[in-house]
């Protein structure tokens, strides 16, 4: 069949159509067409599998614990904390120097100490050189020096500062550090003395981050809220 394409402009066309007259009459179906209707079979037949159900089932809610980013606060609390660690050096030199003089028989022995809940200081026997009669007067000499005790005090609570403004995920938010746990967790004696960088015995005691790595007590959702509860209205800027 040939086509003729042509530009030219067509009209459209402008039939009318008249009305027929004739009704539409239904017609009955013959008996032929009635038993052939009586006999169709369906086209197709679906069968759902086994593991099809219209039940939906129930939502499931999952609560997941994103935890805090390092707040804004945390370099300024990081330099409160260096400039409390080195008065309370300072004041730790003092204290065995005088215990040189004063108690020379407790100086020669290996000890530790920390700060517990109520503020005192507290000797741990790390090494396991001192009799309980030694414990005693090294608790009382520890508490009776007023420098000591107050710096210690000091550290402490900007120590848990800092550990409170660090990322959970990225910092040492990852630990819980508090006043109940701080004695557990620190001794304050190998971050104070002087060491041969040499002598790797004990090295694991000497950095404040080693000791709250393998002593300290992991941050859940739930301490880091009792943190924010704690602190009341005094929350880091970064969860304002």
């Amino acid at each position: 069949m040939a086509l003729s394409v042509s530009a030219a402009y067509l009209p459209p066309a402008n039939t009318s159509l008249t009305p027929s007259d004739q009704k539409l009459v239904a017609q009955p179906l013959t008996d032929a067409a009635k038993e052939a209707l009586a006999n169709a079979a369906p086209a197709a037949v679906y069968h759902p599998s086994g593991s099809a159900s219209t039940t939906l089932e129930p939502l499931e809610v999952v609560d997941v614990w994103v935890g805090r980013t390092q707040s804004p606060d945390h370099p300024r609390l990081v330099e409160i904390s260096n400039s409390a660690f080195n008065t309370l050096k300072a004041s730790f030199k003092a204290f065995e120097s005088a215990l040189s003089a004063t108690a020379p028989d407790l100086a020669g022995k290996k000890y530790g100490f920390t700060v517990e809940a109520d503020g005192r200081l507290k000797v741990l026997d790390s090494a396991g050189q001192l009799s309980s009669s030694d414990t005693k007067r090294l608790t009382e000499l520890l508490n009776q020096s007023l420098g000591l005790k107050t710096a210690a005090v000091a550290y402490r609570n900007a120590a848990i500062d800092t550990v409170d403004a660090d990322s959970v995920w990225s910092g040492l938010g990852f630990y819980s550090l508090t006043n109940e746990n701080f004695a557990k967790t620190l001794d304050l004696a190998p971050l104070l003395r002087d060491h041969d960088p040499s002598d790797i015995k004990g090295a694991k005691d000497r950095t404040f981050i080693q000791q709250l790595h393998y002593k300290g007590e992991q941050a859940t959702q739930a301490t880091e809220a009792a943190m924010y509860e704690r602190r009341g209205i005094q929350r880091f800027s970064a969860q304002a």
